[in-house]
């Protein structure tokens, strides 16, 4: 691994890029494992750089783990790994290890609770650990980067490391889109059944609409700080990037995603009262409309009413088969009567009602982690759900019933301590780091996209908002 070091940066990363996806199209789980391990011993000398493979495989990793599925692991073994490296470094100083903020201890509290209360309910202990491990992993990325020294340098490496990832989702959702889910995705995403709504959406190589919104948000907002803050940055290239990221945002259709980073655009414009980011965030989004929606949207209706592309969409619209599936479609439903109603029988009302009753059995600390609508139920289901009437598994799409049916006031507390500790510290410490005006126009969006998504469950967002905490929270921050 010596050698790699030894050449270029892109194309350094470019090649680790490459030897994710030739491992997980092998689909040879020996050698999953063994690229794990050689990552892991790479990791435990080069932390930093275990947390910029994490850029590459974080995004990536649902793809992935579609074709080699013992690459689940990569992502432990990259954060364990550096872990186990700032352990060592802080060996003779372990006072420092024991110090947490504030949010840390009120977020450490908040998974306690949820796991105490998960076990008196009596579930599972293996999806008590499933849950445990989705809320901790990437506050250990903020652990990690906290205590490391980051330098410029290092922002080199990041920013061709993301600018890869980047280049390949963004390319891989316009053909995804224009070959109508057909080209370049594993077979199970083919066949997945979509109603006509969604099917308009792009997924990506992440899996969900929701989460390439999410991703592209963060992607557009990394790229345009480097460009204006970074003479490395080639500029011709960073803006064709900057108006991919609007119109693949545009196009995955994510309400929730649209007005959570809406607000932090408006949040950061009065924080800074920049004239030009004002300008540019007109200016993006209508180019992009423009010079790429537009025509990539004509392009796939085109191809949609050819016999390939009637062929297509039969085989993924296998319900909802005489709805429409325009933006104006999907947009115009959303208050629409039979919105409403599906949402009270099985949608978002109906799990907001059911919660608030689990909240009222368990008032003081929940039903604990693995009960209701979170990442474990979906794989080891509920011990409550008979008793709540519910019959399918499913996402809460809201983080914050989630936690008050979890957790209790008890665990809201602790959550709430977590989120306005972050906004507290952010907003008082804003002259000494722009950091800080990012973090809180970024925590005032999520607070909303709580309220529609498992925003705190996912990798994306949670991996990069800690990691980005991490780097403000250094002893010399780094402005990116």
């Amino acid at each position: 691994m010596k050698y790699i070091n030894k050449i270029p940066v892109p194309y350094m990363w470019l090649l680790i890029l490459m030897s994710f996806f030739i491992v997980a199209w092998s689909g040879i789980s020996i050698l999953g494992l063994l690229f794990a391990s050689v990552l892991f011993m790479w990791s435990l000398f080069n932390p930093k750089q275990a947390l910029i493979l994490m850029i590459i495989f974080t995004p990536l990793r649902p793809y992935l783990i579609e074709y080699n599925s013992s690459m689940k692991i990569i992502g432990d073994a990259l954060i364990f790994a550096a872990l186990l490296h700032v352990i060592w470094l802080f060996r003779k100083n372990l006072k420092s290890l024991l110090k947490f903020h504030l949010f840390e201890i009120s977020y450490i509290g908040f998974v306690v609770v949820g796991a105490l209360s998960a076990l008196l309910t009596g579930v599972e202990l293996q999806a008590i650990i499933f849950q445990v491990r989705t809320f901790v992993l990437f506050y250990l990325v903020y652990y990690i980067a906290k205590r490391l020294s980051v330098t410029k340098q290092d922002i080199l490496h990041a920013f061709w490391a993301m600018l890869w990832t980047t280049l390949i989702i963004l390319f891989h959702a316009i053909v995804e889109k224009l070959s109508v889910r057909s080209l370049f995705l594993p077979q199970s995403w083919m066949e997945l059944p979509l109603s006509a709504k969604n099917r308009v959406r792009i997924y990506g190589l992440v899996g969900n609409p929701n989460e390439l919104a999410i991703f592209t948000g963060l992607s557009f907002m990394f790229f345009y700080y480097c460009k204006r803050f970074y003479e490395f940055i080639p500029k011709n290239l960073i803006n064709i990037i900057l108006f991919l990221n609007v119109a693949i945002f545009i196009l995955t259709y994510s309400r929730g995603t649209w007005i959570g980073f809406g607000i932090s655009a408006i949040v950061y414009l009065i924080l800074t009262r920049n004239k030009t980011l004002m300008v540019d965030l007109i200016k993006y989004p209508v180019i992009a409309l423009i010079f790429f929606v537009l025509p990539i949207n004509l392009l796939t209706n085109f191809i949609e009413s050819t016999s390939y592309g009637t062929e297509k969409i039969e085989k993924i619209q296998q319900f909802d088969v005489e709805g429409k599936s325009g933006f104006f479609d999907r947009m115009g439903t959303t208050f629409s009567d039979d919105t409403l109603e599906g949402s009270q029988n099985t949608g978002r009302l109906f799990i907001v009602q059911r919660g608030l009753q689990i909240f009222k059995d368990n008032p003081l600390i929940g039903s604990g982690f693995g009960t209701y609508g979170d990442s474990a139920t979906l794989s080891y289901s509920s011990p409550i759900y008979e008793e709540y009437g519910i019959n399918f598994k499913f996402f809460s799409d809201n983080q914050y019933i989630q936690v008050i049916a979890q957790t209790g006031v008890v665990g809201v507390l602790f959550f709430a301590v977590f989120l306005l500790s972050i906004l507290v510290v952010s907003l008082k410490n804003r002259s000494k780091s722009r950091n800080y005006n990012f973090i809180t126009s970024i925590l005032l969006g999520a607070f909303f996209m709580g309220l529609v998504y498992n925003l705190w469950e996912s990798d994306i967002f949670t991996f990069i908002f800690f990691l980005f905490l991490g780097i403000t929270y250094l002893k010399k921050p780094l402005s990116l």
